[in-house]
């Protein structure tokens, strides 16, 4: 196989953060994925911001870790009837909201859940987690749990959301072998951090964890729903191209004009194939009260 790790052009503003393995852009692009993205999970898990059984009160702080653009802190923010404080962090602040543009009970700040401030202490009634599965490696996932579990209030809830697959016909599933293999390499858990997830939470002393797995269509076989999980899946796949390439196509592709011809390909079986869903898994848990 030739060597194509060389001849990739990144063309995306990657996270460069210490620490980290976030594979994704930040930029316009990624930004309007990531809004997009948020539609698709409101419309499968029953227009639902909050799936925790947890109540809100005025006095309660609620933490959103890579956070992004803010979205689903500022929805669950018109969606209690209460007024705590809500407060979104993450490693890059180039998706935060403008500070004017926000309530004053709102608010977004540097910061990695690998290493929250210790002034944190039992400090928030919620926590949210979503869609980390491309930014860290195991020991990371349990370091994140743990610094989840001190900075909860006792008594007070979790919640986690991540992908599980993507299912249609051989091509995606070549992607989907493509990727395994890529994030196999660089140590994150694509293969099986929702099934990992409840045993990392119970080893972290969390109880009452639930899970809640659903699917999300893709292609335009399913009409607008369809469309948009296919641009969402579409726009993860361009951004992959550039460290997949770098890797050195994993045993699988050959060039660049290869990778861009399966996802070409990809893109025309998930509107023949009905079916084609992207399968997403909600988790949550509570800190013990004592």
């Amino acid at each position: 196989m030739s060597d194509i790790r060389n001849t990739v052009t990144r063309t995306s503003n990657y996270t460069k953060a210490d620490g980290t393995v976030d594979i994704l852009a930040h930029d316009t692009e990624e930004r309007l994925r990531l809004e997009l993205q948020h539609g698709i999970f409101l419309r499968a898990f029953d227009s639902k911001v909050l799936h925790a059984p947890v109540k809100l009160n005025d006095d309660d702080w609620i933490l959103d870790v890579g956070t992004g653009t803010g979205i689903w802190l500022q929805d669950l923010g018109k969606e209690v009837s209460t007024k705590p404080q809500f407060l979104g962090v993450d490693i890059n602040s180039s998706f935060f909201p403008q500070p004017s543009t926000l309530p004053k009970n709102i608010s977004f700040e540097t910061q990695s859940v690998l290493d929250l401030p210790e002034e944190w202490t039992d400090k928030f009634t919620l926590i949210h987690q979503r869609l980390l599965i491309s930014s860290f490696r195991k020991h990371e996932w349990e370091q994140a749990l743990r610094e989840i579990y001190r900075t909860l209030k006792p008594g007070g809830w979790v919640q986690l959301f991540e992908l599980r697959t993507w299912t249609s016909g051989p091509a995606l599933a070549k992607q989907l072998d493509l990727f395994y293999r890529f994030s196999d390499d660089i140590g994150m858990m694509h293969r099986d951090i929702t099934i990992r997830l409840p045993d990392f939470l119970k080893q972290s002393d969390f109880v009452n964890v639930h899970e809640d797995t659903r699917g999300s269509p893709l292609g335009a076989w399913a009409n607008q729903d369809g469309i948009d999980g296919k641009n969402n899946l579409m726009g993860v796949l361009r951004f992959l191209r550039a460290p997949v390439l770098r890797g050195g196509g994993y045993g699988i592709i050959e060039s660049e004009a290869e990778y861009d011809e399966l996802v070409e390909e990809i893109s025309k079986e998930l509107d023949m194939t009905p079916g084609s869903e992207a399968v997403w898994t909600m988790f949550w848990a509570q800190k013990p009260v004592q």
